[in-house]
């Protein structure tokens, strides 16, 4: 086992922050919501499968990778063995990553090349459609504190002919209380995936095009309930990054920032085949703050309650 792994499960070992998702099932298809390849960052995958995948020749694995700030599509197959272990960094060798965990290991990855972006990735069993997967991810980010670890989130759609590849349009989420500490203390973001059934896209090996607009319904509110008029809007195509800022008037920012503040957000338009938003959010201390929490970042995906 290569030394940056070992650094990476001691890391991982240490207060970790977990990431709810809509249940732990194995399925035809896992989202896993946010990766990070930042310079020094480690993204590692873990895959394990059932009893039914077929002999010598293994089950293919159906990699589908959205990166970078317009969310784009790189895909490419993998592939595994009946009840098989497969654990690796997202990040291929030449992009900062350790590549597989145990050398040794016949399972074959399929890697992301390219260092210093963000995205989410889909997972999906190609050769016996009724195979199924569980899996989870794991990030350590030393450049941000962050250490966090999360189960895949199913489709719950297993088939008999692959046409639920990478639908995930039982997931519609869309209301959010978006929390936020003072500006002075914690900088606050969240990256959203626009869910719905993506499967054209993956067939096509074309962008997912899903579209969601978020509102903050006209008011934000202060750390002591007073409310603060003003109608915002912020659209994400696929998925992309949302910062407070985005859902406030500058008057807003100015009213609730020092502060910290509370938005009731909610998904008002849907387009494209969008059903619905995860959205995960992170959540770093500034060094000011000092003591242990100082730059250290979190991670969870906000619930998505009716309000």
């Amino acid at each position: 086992m290569k030394k940056t792994f070992q650094k990476t499960l001691i890391a991982a070992s240490v207060g970790i922050v977990m990431l709810s998702a809509a249940g732990t099932a194995s399925a035809n298809s896992l989202l896993f919501p946010y990766f990070t390849t930042t310079t020094g960052a480690q993204s590692v995958l873990s895959l394990t499968t059932g009893t039914t995948v077929p002999g010598a020749g293994g089950e293919v694995l159906h990699y589908v990778y959205n990166y970078g700030p317009t969310c784009i599509h790189y895909d490419g197959p993998g592939k595994m063995t009946n009840n098989d272990l497969l654990q690796h960094s997202i990040a291929a060798v030449a992009a900062g990553g350790f590549g597989k965990a145990v050398a040794s290991d016949t399972s074959t990855p399929f890697y992301f090349p390219l260092a210093n972006t963000q995205g989410f990735l889909v997972v999906s069993t190609k050769t016996t459609a009724t195979q199924m997967i569980a899996g989870d991810m794991a990030i350590v980010d030393p450049s941000t504190g962050l250490v966090v670890s999360y189960p895949g989130i199913s489709n719950g759609l297993v088939d008999t002919t692959g046409v639920n590849e990478g639908d995930f349009s039982g997931i519609v989420d869309q209301l959010f209380n978006l929390s936020f500490y003072p500006s002075a203390m914690v900088t606050t973001s969240w990256y959203g995936v626009v869910t719905g059934n993506m499967n054209a896209a993956i067939t096509a090996g074309s962008n997912w095009l899903g579209a969601a607009t978020l509102s903050n319904l006209g008011f934000v509110y202060n750390n002591d309930e007073s409310p603060f008029s003003g109608t915002v809007t912020k659209s994400i195509t696929c998925g992309g990054t949302v910062l407070p800022a985005d859902l406030m008037t500058t008057a807003q920012q100015a009213a609730v920032g020092p502060n910290g503040g509370l938005i009731h957000s909610k998904v008002t338009a849907l387009s494209a085949g969008g059903t619905g938003v995860v959205l995960s959010k992170l959540q770093t201390v500034l060094p000011a703050v000092g003591g242990s929490f100082a730059g250290k970042t979190f991670l969870h995906r906000e619930q998505a309650p009716a309000f």
